[in-house]
């Protein structure tokens, strides 16, 4: 059906996919906003949380922040299915920075917490945790 849809309007990719350059972006109001608050959490060092409806554009919202970083200054760990649960952020944190996890939560979460402080500390990287679909984390 996509296929049909692009042929028909003549387009080369899929206009509306997470995979667009921020450059292709149609901005509005609402994503002004969202890319705004998202700068100013990292900028902050601060917890910040974007919701909205299916489509409404959250990721591309953050594609179009991190898109403005100075990346050398910048350490992004992007967790695409937070339902691995609380160890399995920590492995994909320890892991994003270059850790070998270790197997038992009891070390493994100091492990990503001291890997988190060495690369905001020695590095002087500000880490950046994104996390899609936050709505599927657990309590824990």
């Amino acid at each position: 059906m996509i296929d049909k849809l692009t042929a028909h309007w003549g387009f080369t990719r899929m206009p509306f996919g997470k995979d667009l350059a921020p450059s292709m972006l149609h901005r509005h109001s609402s994503h002004a906003q969202a890319v705004a608050r998202i700068t100013w959490c990292i900028g902050e060092r601060a917890l910040g949380v974007i919701t909205g409806e299916v489509g409404a554009g959250k990721t591309v919202a953050v594609r179009a922040s991190l898109s403005q970083l100075d990346h050398p200054r910048h350490k992004v760990i992007y967790l695409a299915n937070p339902a691995v649960g609380v160890a399995g952020i920590h492995h994909a944190i320890v892991t994003a920075l270059g850790g070998v996890p270790r197997p038992h939560k009891s070390t493994l979460i100091p492990q990503a917490t001291d890997l988190l402080a060495t690369e905001n500390n020695e590095r002087g990287r500000v880490p950046i945790l994104i996390i899609e679909e936050a709505h599927l984390l657990d309590h824990e």
